[in-house]
């Protein structure tokens, strides 16, 4: 997706294209740009440009925005972590517990893709390490880019970094980046012109400042700009900071307040969240925050947070700096923990403190008893990892928010009654006596009491009616959630995720605000609550791993949900008819055994008996997961009665399903279909054209004719070119002409990226896959345009439960890509995976390749294990089969070894399905037309050894020298020492016999490619272990 760049994107052109050409996207090597300048130069604008220009060049693109302040804790570090793997392989799942773990992840899991890393605004070395290691670990093609204002810090990342200095912009660039925003056009009005030419001196290029004070004299008359620019020159120009303070002097008292808490406390917080907040202070955001908005001094991103330039911050923050430079706690607000962390030990606050963040690093003894008595005006207090060891007597009773998250404190003190509190955040924190009196708060809105565990009764909450948003996750001990929790009709979060004791929810809930309610692995809870009336706003509904039997008839209430998630453990989960109200399920996950009601009577439709009802009960579903279920009349009726043909992705797995309805077929948008460790399963129907996945993996009984049928369909969907004889078989007259012919193969119109992949149980390789070998390792011939083709790997399993990555590189003409590359979880056995890569994105990939008649092709695949278990031994690959349209001299598949020679046939050998061409183009004489059999010879008894008798080998000779075979006396031939038949040495063989056993131009008896099926996979034709499997550089 692309990024926001600006708004008026003046100048960036020419700092992009430089850069470009420093990233040089076309080259395979490993790139680190790193950018540097002045803050406020447009470092972070001109990147996004970049990002937006080349990121659909990459397998995985993540762009981390304000790495340095994200990085002050290690739980930032940790959540960029966890970001950077998310936005390159779109997994939520991937949780990171430490940060060397996290660095390990990243190195791990994306060391085979071609990625574009850019880490915006880094600070210090360790971020880069701690995010990217040593930076060694790159698949080739991968770019990383960094921004910094510390020219010195990429010094330390090695000779091979390359650097690009943003500049100042010129002139003409400023002139008209500060018309657009000054007077909403590319240039200033002619009785302006001179007041512009002031304003451009002074800003010196600098675009952050022209933008600024551009918005600032918005509307301004000649007067008013004259006056403004009197007051510029009373700062100096290098003083950026200054010049920006000049937005801020001309905000109302309010918003200079809201501007300050923001860049001290709130910058990148969820705008609602801080508009909550600010409104108890009295302080107007409403109406404030816009104000800022329009001045340039902040923005809401993508995701609803408020944002604003370092510069623009440091500007804040240095305003209150000023207020008392030397003393911390006669300043209205404290950021740095150590300033904080000294004002409190040595108790140096006064009551012109608004607001104090004591976030350390490390959990740290503090003692806390009076410091807060002479901060009467405090509103804002965040303290983390503080373990108090004394009895804090006193906290001001005007506090909006309260953050004492991972500390220990005795309790909160006993007079201390908020009226005003709007955030209350406990979480992780040991509180030896619950804090109750916090509770008739009635502008309590947001309450975190996750991983509290001394928590073990939610209280009656009826006097705090505004919540919204209520984390009780992880807090183990808690047994009740009082009544009254039910009833809070503002409430739209609540979270009670993990909790494993939790028995007692309200009877009732009647919560008309509520979205999203989780009560997942709240694994002894046994009853759900009665849904008294309608809630329409609830869209989400989390209830897997819970002790539940039975649902309540009003569970139809829920009209408003989206997504369920429904399943008990050790129980089966019956739902009941009103179930079928909610028309609105998007997604629908069922797991271990979740009973649907058979006859309901519905008032808009007749009764409804077995499977010949619901045809599309839930219309709007296109995501169904089934899981553990072991009853299959439940799984027939939920697939036959309960999906519409609108359905698009369908998981049935650990399931005891035996075939899957033919209706599937008419499920016409159906592109996923995951049925992996169905162990009874035994047919798949035909699938509509729109499939695109399925794994099958681990289905021991599925018939091989069904499989077989699936694979042809992918080729039939894929549209692959059906009917290719053995490797050398093509019959394009290309092959009959000489070099000089401009005749090429047409490419197939393919404009989509989209993989196609099967998993499937199996070892064998069907038969239309033209090239097939044993090993890790397969080449072959292509014309000058890059054909489809699909390819089959084998896998051999050891049904040993691991997870390993599975990658495939592809090489032409010794240029290396990745073709792909996934991971599996878990126990596998023997398993076949098919994968087709579309043309478009092959021809992308080799687009700067100009290949000519004759292109080698290489497939690398090989198995890596997960760090998980560094004790194992990854899954071997047995065998590779490639579908394609090539143009080889020689086959490749003499396990299928087929000759069309009318009365000859090699004992052993099917009979061969195509003729061999007589004359090909050269590819060791650039192109001229030459005969296939050239001057080099080898042993005759090599071929014997095979299996062939004189009289066939003396038949197959003649036939491809074009003599009749009594013109030819072999014993004559072999009776010679140095003489045989000949060779082609253009295709050296990869064998450790260390010679080529080709016939002609068309058989290669000896090749890496031999693979008689009448062998054993262990015969000595294996030639070598993947593991010592030569790559072709």
């Amino acid at each position: 997706m692309p990024l926001f760049v600006a708004k008026y994107p003046i100048g960036i052109n020419s700092r992009v294209e430089a850069i470009k050409l420093l990233l040089d996207i076309e080259s395979n090597d490993v790139r680190m740009v790193g950018i540097y300048g002045l803050g406020g130069i447009g470092k972070t604008t001109i990147i996004k440009a970049v990002y937006n220009r080349i990121f659909n060049y990459f397998e995985g693109r993540s762009f981390l925005e304000n790495v340095r302040e994200r990085s002050e804790t290690n739980e930032g570090i940790i959540q960029l972590q966890e970001t950077l793997l998310f936005e390159i392989l779109g997994d939520r799942s991937l949780k990171v517990c430490s940060l060397s773990r996290g660095t390990n992840m990243i190195n791990e899991i994306l060391c085979h893709k071609r990625v574009l890393i850019i880490l915006d605004d880094v600070d210090k070395l360790d971020q880069i390490e701690k995010l990217l290691g040593k930076c060694d670990w790159f698949a080739s093609g991968s770019r990383i880019i960094i921004t910094t204002r510390d020219k010195h810090l990429l010094a330390h990342l090695g000779n091979g970094l390359l650097t690009y200095e943003v500049q100042e912009l010129d002139e003409c660039e400023a002139t008209e980046l500060l018309s657009e925003h000054a007077f909403r056009r590319n240039k200033p009005s002619d009785d302006y012109l001179e007041l512009v030419n002031e304003v451009i001196r002074y800003a010196k290029g600098l675009p952050l400042a022209l933008v600024v004070m551009g918005a600032d004299l918005y509307g301004r008359t000649t007067l008013e700009w004259k006056s403004a620019l009197d007051k510029y020159r009373k700062i100096p120009n290098r003083d950026i900071q200054k010049i920006l303070k000049i937005s801020y002097e001309g905000l109302e008292d309010t918003e200079q307040n809201i501007f300050l808490d923001i860049a001290c406390f709130f910058k990148g917080r969820y705008m609602d969240y801080v508009v909550d907040i600010l409104e108890a202070c009295d302080l107007y955001p409403l109406y404030g925050i816009p104000k800022l908005i329009d001045k340039c001094l902040m923005m809401v991103d993508q995701y609803k947070c408020l944002m604003m330039h370092d510069l623009v911050q440091k500007m804040g923050r240095e305003i209150v700096r000023q207020e008392s430079p030397q003393n911390p706690g006669e300043r209205s607000r404290v950021w740095r923990y150590k300033d904080a962390l000294d004002m409190l030990t040595e108790n140096t606050g006064s009551d012109k403190i608004q607001g104090i963040m004591l976030y350390l690093p490390t959990p740290t003894k503090v003692k806390l008893e009076v410091q807060f008595f002479k901060m009467k005006n405090l509103r804002l207090l965040m303290i983390d990892n503080v373990h108090s060891c004394g009895h804090l007597k006193y906290l001001p009773n005007g506090l909006r928010l309260l953050v004492c998250s991972n500390c220990i404190l005795s309790s909160l003190p006993s007079n201390f009654c908020p009226k005003k509190l709007v955030v209350l955040n406990a979480s992780g924190s040991r509180l030896e006596k619950p804090f109750m009196q916090i509770f008739p708060c009635k502008t309590l809105t947001y309450v975190d009491f996750s991983w509290c565990e001394l928590i073990r009764k939610i209280p009656d909450l009826s006097m705090t009616p505004n919540i919204k948003e209520l984390n009780l996750s992880y807090c183990r001990n808690l047994v009740e959630v009082y009544d009254s929790v039910g009833c809070l009709a503002k409430l739209e979060e609540w979270v009670l995720h993990d909790c494993t004791k939790l028995e007692i929810l309200p009877s009732c809930l009647m919560m008309k605000s509520l979205i999203s309610f989780d009560l997942s692995l709240c694994s002894s809870l046994k009853k759900f609550p009665n849904i008294s009336q309608e809630m329409k706003s609830l869209k989400q509904l989390l209830l897997d791993g819970t002790s539940i039997s039975e649902l309540p008839p009003s569970f139809g209430n829920l009209t408003g949900l989206t997504n369920i998630f429904l399943g008990s453990n050790l129980v089966h989960l019956a739902v009941p008819d009103s179930i079928y109200k909610l028309q609105h399920i998007v997604g629908l996950t069922l797991e271990n055994d979740v009973m649907f009601p058979k006859d309901v009577v519905f008032d808009r439709e007749p009764q409804c008996k077995s499977y010949e009802g619901f045809p599309n009960a839930f219309p709007r579903l296109n995501y169904l997961s089934i899981q553990f279920f072991q009853i299959r009349s439940e799984i027939d009726f939920i697939l036959n009665s309960c999906c519409p043909l609108t359905l698009e992705k369908l998981d049935i797995c650990f399931s005891n399903v035996v075939t899957l309805p033919e209706r599937i077929s008419r499920f016409k948008r159906l592109h996923t279909l995951d049925t992996h460790d169905c162990n009874e399963l035994r047919e798949i129907p035909r699938l509509p054209q729109s499939i695109r996945t399925v794994d099958a993996s681990n289905c021991s009984s599925l018939d091989s004719s069904s499989s077989s049928k699936l694979l042809l369909q992918f080729a039939e969907i894929i549209k692959l070119p059906p009917n290719i004889p053995t490797c050398f078989s093509l019959r394009s007259h290309y092959m009959l002409m000489g070099a000089q012919s401009s005749s090429r193969i047409s490419p197939v119109n393919d404009i989509t990226h989209t993989e196609y992949q099967i998993t499937i149980p199996g070892n064998e390789i069907p038969i239309w896959f033209n090239h097939q070998c044993m090993g890790n390792y397969i080449s072959f011939w292509i014309g000058p345009e890059i054909p489809k083709f699909a390819l089959c790997v084998a896998f051999g399993m050891e049904n040993a439960y691991c997870d390993f990555y599975y990658q495939v590189d592809m090489s032409i003409n010794g240029s290396q890509r990745m073709f792909e590359r996934t991971s599996y979880m878990g126990q596998l056995s023997d398993c076949l995976r098919f994968s087709c890569r579309p043309q478009s994105f092959l021809q992308e990939q080799f687009q700067d390749l100009n290949l000519g008649y004759w292109n080698h092709v290489e497939l690398f695949c090989e198995t890596s294990l997960s760090s998980l278990y560094p004790q194992e031994f990854p899954p071997m690959i047995k065998r590779i089969g490639v579908h394609v349209e090539c143009i080889c001299r020689h086959p490749q598949n003499p396990g299928i070894f087929q000759f069309n020679y009318d009365g000859f046939q090699p004992r052993g050998h099917p009979k061969c399905q195509c003729h061999s061409p007589k004359i090909i183009p050269s590819a060791m004489d650039g192109g001229e037309s030459s005969s296939v059999l050239h001057n080099t010879f080898y042993d005759i008894d090599c071929l014997e050894a095979l299996g062939f008798s004189v009289e066939e080998i003396s038949e197959l000779y003649s036939s491809l020298m074009g003599f009749q075979s009594d013109d030819c006396d072999l014993e004559e031939i072999i009776s010679h020492g140095d003489s045989g038949l000949p060779m082609d040495v253009a295709n050296g063989s990869d064998l450790e016999f260390g010679f080529d056993l080709t016939l002609g131009a068309g058989i290669d008896l000896g090749s890496q490619s031999m693979a008689d099926t009448s062998r054993n996979d262990d015969s000595d034709f294996n030639s070598c272990p993947q593991s010592k499997k030569r790559r072709t550089s």
